[in-house]
């Protein structure tokens, strides 16, 4: 008879801290830019970009 091996199953990855979660949040897909705060809103502030987040969409 054959003999099946079987892998040990992969691992997950572990969980990102928060000070990196909250980085990528703060990061604009578009140019990579950090995002500027202001009230409720986080935007980029590069010209022409125009990428902005709203507190509905990050909360």
């Amino acid at each position: 008879m054959a003999r099946v091996t079987r892998s040990p199953a992969p691992s997950s990855p572990a969980p990102l801290p928060p000070v990196a979660v909250e980085r990528a949040i703060r990061t604009c897909p578009n140019c990579g830019r950090e995002l500027a705060e202001r009230r409720c809103r986080l935007f980029c502030e590069t010209p022409g970009c125009g990428y902005y987040l709203s507190c509905a969409d990050y909360y």
